[in-house]
């Protein structure tokens, strides 16, 4: 996959205090990781002007490709083939970025399977498209241009859920439910694809196993499941049958430690990606816990790299990085570094 536009800075600075902008993570002299490939917001973001539009553009002053943002507040994401999958629970969509396609639509839009707050996206391999409905309390499935499947969990067990992950065989369907301010009901329920509950994890607590308000959840690809307990302040790991494995983090103000962690990632390599809404920024871990780097900073100004309130994240199989931020309105794409990068 190659993404086509390259990415506009507004308001990157001022007169007084210019903004710094930083494109590739980490910062040489250190070697290059990652680097800022775009910024998503609208089908001009991925659908190159041609010489036609450009002729309109300068004799009308408009462009016939659109500029205005697709979405209102980019919350979950997720991405496959091509396609980066938005959750916008304002408009209650799913807005799709069809990239090979150079083309922007809706899903989960239709009813009876209208989902009316989209908060968490997943994928399985097999490309469909687990949308967990907020205000519904339960999954919705669609394969990848939209077409319903089926739907899972029971909104008379689950009390606020919040994350969403799949395994990538599609035989685990497992639900985040933050639960209660007052009680322990801080869980994470697994489900098969036929609606069976299979078996739970929690209750509230600060041990081995048990979560303080989590909100996110991924399955690596060996099938171990990752759960963020954002309360607890850490990431805890799990085996397909829910077998307690480890966790690493805690709460700091320095790398390797989380203050607000709101979102949860795991790349084809094991890595573990956290994005934390008070430092804005992403902390990538390898497998067993220890820290390899972070990507981004807090700045009011929007530019690559800086972000205000850092929501969703997700990777796909090219080893890509996508991170929303629902006050820039935006999501920033990150591809792996190549030896001819360069600051």
């Amino acid at each position: 996959m190659t993404l086509l536009a390259g990415c506009t800075v507004p308001g990157a600075g001022t007169a007084d205090k210019p903004i710094r902008i930083q494109r590739v993570w980490p910062e040489p002299p250190n070697q290059p990781r990652y680097v800022h490939e775009i910024a998503l917001r609208s089908l001009s973001d991925i659908k190159p002007e041609s010489e036609q539009d450009r002729l309109q553009r300068q004799l009308t002053g408009r462009s016939p490709v659109p500029s205005d943002p697709v979405f209102k507040k980019p919350a979950a994401i997720a991405a496959r083939k091509g396609r980066v999958y938005v959750a916008d629970p304002p408009t209650s969509a799913v807005v799709v970025f069809d990239i090979p396609r150079r083309s922007i639509y809706r899903m989960a839009v239709r009813e009876p399977n209208h989902v009316q707050k989209p908060i968490s996206l997943a994928i399985d391999g097999r490309d469909r498209v687990y949308v967990l409905d907020g205000q519904a309390r339960k999954v919705l499935v669609f394969d990848a241009l939209g077409l319903f499947q089926f739907a899972v969990g029971d909104p008379r067990v689950l009390t606020q859920p919040s994350g969403l992950a799949v395994s990538p065989d599609g035989s685990r369907i497992y639900v985040v439910d933050r639960g209660s301010l007052a009680e322990d009901d801080h869980r994470v329920i697994a489900y098969s694809p036929d609606g069976r509950e299979l078996f739970r994890l929690g209750p509230r607590g600060g041990g081995p196993g048990q979560f303080n308000i989590p909100l996110a959840a991924s399955v690596a690809p060996d099938g171990t499941l990752l759960v963020l307990d954002s309360g607890n302040f850490r990431v805890q790991s799990f085996d397909a049958d829910g077998r307690y494995r480890s966790s690493f983090g805690g709460v700091g103000t320095e790398l390797g430690h989380f203050a607000r962690p709101r979102s949860l990632a795991v790349d084809l390599d094991g890595n573990i990606f956290v994005g934390d809404a008070s430092f804005n920024n992403v902390q990538i871990f390898n497998h067993e816990g220890q820290l390899l780097m972070s990507i981004g900073r807090p700045e009011l100004a929007d530019g690559p790299g800086q972000f205000a309130l850092l929501a969703g994240l997700a990777t796909d199989e090219t080893g890509r990085l996508y991170v929303t931020d629902t006050y820039h309105g935006k999501i920033e794409v990150y591809r792996r570094a190549n030896s001819g990068d360069l600051q």
